[in-house]
């Protein structure tokens, strides 16, 4: 290949290079222009929400599907707001708590799984549940490149950022689901009878094969490194920012190990936090209509769930 030849590659890469970096930023300004109208669903709906109110509300409810499930934020508080969404851990629920507005009084409930917290393999990769706003927000830029989880053509392509989102985003920009006006980030499970039959027959199922094996718990209970430094920077940034923050444990219908529990509480005291573990909340009342599953209350048992919670968030008013 002669140099004439060489350089008209080159020439043609650049011109590629560029119309494409353009074409770019058009899809993305325009896909920012539709999903900054959406305030329904969990691809960006839910987010751009809390994104609007975060900064007037006093109580905010954060993390996976058992708090998005199981606390209905309007029994605690007229000015509250559950953020947890299916599937999240603690990196996402970091990261949009510290986006909430300085020295604000606000109280943070916060759902911490000790079966997750001493998960060794958890990386953080929850937080790109947020990578729609990487090229949007600083802060979440910076988190989701902390934990190294960046994509280095993303950095070029930003319509990259919306990847997995766009059709759950059209979705809900042309037929919103709910109004979110008055939608306060619960989603109760209403279970029907088939559904509670159906979970009668898995427990008589596990009750029948845990009596012919012995529980394994998990022998090393480290903290996953992740967990550690999220929970030192939230201790942190709530104290100097006028927020009270409480961490809980959801309920479950029977835990096989309580070592994990009783583990994350004497971490937790130790740095002087709030922790309040509900494992065995209903251990006492386990009526099955307060179940979907083994995690997860039905809208009986979130209600009584709920009642709970607002005692707690009365006494640290």
């Amino acid at each position: 290949m002669n140099s004439s030849s060489l350089k008209h590659i080159i020439k043609i890469i650049i011109l590629i290079l560029i119309i494409s970096f353009v074409v770019d930023k058009l899809v993305f300004y325009g896909l920012n222009k539709i999903s900054d109208k959406v305030y329904t669903g969990q691809s960006i709906g839910k987010l751009n929400q809390y994104l609007q109110i975060k900064d007037d509300l006093e109580f905010f409810v954060f993390g996976s599907s058992r708090a998005n499930h199981n606390i209905d934020p309007i029994k605690v508080s007229e000015h509250s707001f559950n953020m947890g969404m299916d599937g999240r851990k603690l990196a996402y629920s970091a990261t949009l708590i510290k986006l909430l507005p300085n020295e604000k009084k606000q109280t943070i409930l916060l759902h911490i799984d000790p079966e997750n917290a001493f998960n060794k393999n958890y990386s953080g990769d929850d937080i790109l549940a947020l990578s729609s706003k990487y090229n949007r927000n600083s802060l979440i830029k910076q988190e989701i490149d902390k934990l190294k989880h960046d994509n280095l053509l993303q950095n070029f392509y930003w319509s990259l950022s919306y990847n997995n989102k766009v059709i759950g985003i059209l979705k809900n920009y042309l037929k919103p689901k709910y109004n979110y006006k008055t939608y306060s980030g619960y989603d109760p499970i209403y279970v029907n009878e088939n559904q509670r039959e159906i979970f009668q027959n898995i427990l008589e199922k596990d009750e029948k094969e845990t009596s012919e094996k012995e529980i394994d718990c998990q022998k090393e209970l480290v903290l996953n490194e992740i967990y550690y430094a999220y929970i030192n920077e939230l201790s942190e940034f709530c104290k100097e920012n006028n927020k009270t923050l409480i961490i809980f444990t959801s309920p479950v219908f029977d835990d096989g190990c309580s070592d994990d529990n009783i583990e994350l509480n004497k971490i937790l005291k130790k740095k002087n936090l709030d922790y309040y573990d509900f494992t065995n909340f209903f251990k006492e009342n386990n009526n099955l209509e307060y179940w979907k599953d083994k995690t997860h209350l039905s809208n009986k048992g979130a209600e009584i769930f709920s009642e709970k919670i607002k005692s707690i968030f009365d006494k640290n008013r």
